[in-house]
């Protein structure tokens, strides 16, 4: 008998802790809206398992760490190895430095927090199981999502070109609009959701902390269907997508733009519960592989090129926010950020990192996959198209830290995310990381 418990914890920093996301530092002054982590846990015939939500930018090695050793410490060992912990992406949540000795007393306490929030929410849920059913349904409809990079008219591929830029020829690729709906059945109401749809968090830019678009679709969904359900979203692999139409001359960064996707998601999503179907939950299959990341290693010619950037370009500070556009612009400082990057990695990388990959089996038709790091949309269209499963849910960010993962073809088209630094992946990466979770099922 399949049994669930959900549960979750606010975990919104305090004032004036810097904000990830960006490149340039960003201490915040207060919220629109409360961060959370988000716990939905599973039991059939003994066999544990939860997906596990935070609305963070990322997770990284030191955090993983700590979670492992208090889910250890509370739980026993072997619980951890079950679960599926991952971030929603949003850019202005916390920016939690992977060095202790860097941290300060008030980014220490967002940490600790965040911690301490995990384990109560798990707590919670694993104390409140109770029999349940699963439904699921799945659209394919996502259009509030955008491949960014371009092609343009000149051969070159440009991430974030800009509005109604007239050199665009057209988008690189088009990627899995699929949007998968997994709805917990509880005492005749839907108790909780998880949510698995691609796009990138980042439409409220700024210094005040917010869940980002993944807040507001939460509050709408639970508005309409009037109680305080959990609201999971899993971003799906989206390193190469985000909310930006470039044939749309209007403001499309601020709290405003993260209220109009987000009620545009869950609109989407409401309207399909109507055609949910069960899903057969009469086993739980927990498998756990790891995955050897090979890193860049970059050319004589690729170092010269970038020492000749530091060498001819001016020293100019950018004022304001620093986002990945500003390559895509030629700013100065950011020509020279990536220049100093690509020394760096050539100088500090290592050969490669491991990264954890899971999957989640529940009966025949529902599966979770788990993807480290901003894995490219092809990534999660290459295994969802071998999946035996009907419902593939792929929530990137998870298990493990790692940094964007190109499709291999376009490390030598160039744009924002294939820009070499310290321990970024080779082109090799994607093909290893599809390889290695197709061979975990």
């Amino acid at each position: 008998m399949l049994k669930v418990g959900y549960a979750q914890e606010i975990i919104t920093p305090p004032t004036g802790v810097d904000l990830a996301g960006y490149f340039n530092e960003r201490f915040n002054v207060g919220y629109y809206d409360d961060l959370y982590v988000k716990v939905v846990a599973m039991e059939i015939d003994g066999r544990r398992t939860a997906v596990v939500s935070l609305d963070l930018c990322y997770v990284k090695n030191d955090m993983f760490a700590a979670f492992k050793s208090r889910v250890d410490a509370e739980f026993g060992a072997g619980l951890y190895e079950n679960l599926l912990i991952s971030a929603t992406h949003t850019h202005t949540g916390p920016k939690l430095e992977e060095a202790a000795a860097n941290r300060n007393e008030l980014t220490q306490l967002a940490f600790d927090s965040i911690v301490d929030a995990l384990i109560r929410a798990l707590k919670r849920a694993f104390m409140s199981l109770q029999p349940a059913e699963l439904e699921a349904v799945k659209v394919y409809n996502n259009p509030y999502g955008f491949v960014r990079r371009y092609w343009m008219k000149s051969g070159d591929i440009v991430t974030n070109p800009g509005w109604c830029n007239p050199n665009v020829d057209k988008p690189e690729c088009d990627f899995d609009r699929t949007i998968n709906v997994l709805a917990v059945k509880q005492n005749g109401r839907i108790a909780s959701l998880i949510c698995n749809i691609a796009n990138h968090g980042d439409t409220v830019g700024g210094n005040i902390v917010s869940a980002d678009w993944y807040g507001r679709f939460a509050q709408a969904v639970q508005y309409e269907l009037q109680t305080s359900l959990p609201v999971l979203v899993l971003d799906d692999a989206s390193g190469n997508i985000n909310h930006f139409d470039i044939h749309q001359k209007i403001n499309q960064t601020g709290y405003h733009e993260a209220v109009r996707i987000g009620r545009g998601y869950a609109r989407i999503v409401l309207d399909a519960l109507k055609d949910l179907e069960p899903v057969a939950a009469d086993r739980i299959v927990i498998k756990n592989t790891s995955v050897t990341i090979p890193h860049r290693n970059l050319s004589d010619e690729e170092v010269a090129a970038a020492q000749h950037i530091l060498d001819t370009v001016p020293d100019i500070k950018k004022e304001g926010d620093f986002e990945s556009q500003d390559l895509a612009n030629k700013v100065p400082a950011a020509l020279r950020y990536f220049a100093r990057r690509a020394l760096d990695c050539k100088a500090k990388s290592v050969p490669s990192h491991e990264c954890r990959l899971t999957a989640i089996e529940i009966g025949d038709a529902l599966a979770f996959f788990t993807l480290p790091g901003e894995p490219f949309n092809g990534i999660a269209q290459a295994i969802r198209e071998k999946s035996p499963f009907k419902y593939t849910f792929i929530a990137e960010l998870a298990q493990s830290q790692s940094g964007y993962v190109p499709m291999k073809e376009c490390f030598a088209r160039g744009g924002y995310e294939v820009q070499p630094g310290i321990d970024t992946v080779a082109p090799e990466a994607a093909d290893a990381i599809i390889e290695a979770s197709l061979k975990n099922i």
